[in-house]
């Protein structure tokens, strides 16, 4: 019988002796690399997916790990299956302007550990992270790199309340969030992430972390992770050396506009 979606045709057309679920995930895999799927967006559920092809949950289930394992996608619970950006130069990465991006930049990039203590904010530090000097928190230090990459992407200072600082002990190479460990740990959940932008210089000591020249210019993002009753659960501050970031964005305007 024929179906009149060119997808479901395909499967039930395909020859040979290739299992249902290769060929869905061929369909899948060509799919992402024509763009019909773009990098960040979201696949349809099993559900839609089952539905649209004619085959099993299972089948589906089947076709997604192979396609994953190809590292085109990731998937995420309470978020679904997130295409994943192609691999881009070691030393420079694109903006982060969603929690799927950010959770596929932290799935792609390592954080190697710096340095863990207690710090009470001073007048700089309380500013920066929108809270009142004098408040004991826990900070830890980590350089973000691309795995086997010559030079840091960057170099984030996180900071969070000290009865979360157990979530800040870690191997010395990870790519697990410091904010997701809370969340497991402790049972709280992330539901509001803010993040500030702006221009900075790098001092002597953040350049010689970094691998950079002192005094060149760098972006300093300030996240704020808040739960659902707006408290804050975790607070990072991260530098970009200018050479290693890059943004672009893509408007489309409507018809009436043209």
């Amino acid at each position: 019988m024929a179906s009149s979606e060119p997808g479901k045709l395909s499967l039930l057309t395909a020859g040979g002796r290739q299992p249902l679920y290769t060929t869905l995930a061929n369909i899948l895999t060509n799919d992402i690399q024509e763009g019909k799927y773009r990098p960040s967006s979201t696949l349809p559920s099993e559900n839609e997916l089952a539905q649209r092809y004619g085959v099993s949950r299972q089948t589906v289930r089947q076709a997604l790990r192979a396609v994953r394992e190809q590292g085109l996608i990731s998937s995420h619970p309470g978020i679904g299956t997130i295409v994943r950006e192609p691999v881009q130069r070691d030393d420079v990465f694109s903006a982060v302007n969603s929690i799927s991006d950010l959770l596929q930049f932290v799935e792609n990039t390592e954080m190697h550990a710096v340095s863990t203590r207690e710090v009470v904010t001073d007048e700089r530090l309380a500013r920066l992270l929108n809270t009142k000097p004098g408040l004991l928190l826990s900070e830890a230090g980590f350089l973000r790199k691309t795995p086997g990459g010559a030079l840091p992407m960057s170099y984030v200072l996180i900071y969070v309340p000290p009865r979360y600082a157990a979530a800040q002990h870690r191997p010395p190479v990870s790519n697990t969030p410091v904010y997701k460990s809370i969340e497991k740990m402790f049972g709280v959940r992330v539901s509001e992430i803010q993040q500030h932008t702006t221009a900075t210089i790098l001092d002597d000591e953040l350049a010689r972390i970094l691998q950079a020249e002192p005094g060149s210019a760098a972006l300093q993002m300030v996240r704020f992770f808040y739960d659902a009753n707006q408290g804050m659960i975790q607070a990072s501050i991260s530098y970009y050396p200018h050479d290693r970031y890059t943004q672009t964005v893509r408007y489309r305007a409507a018809s009436s506009e043209l």
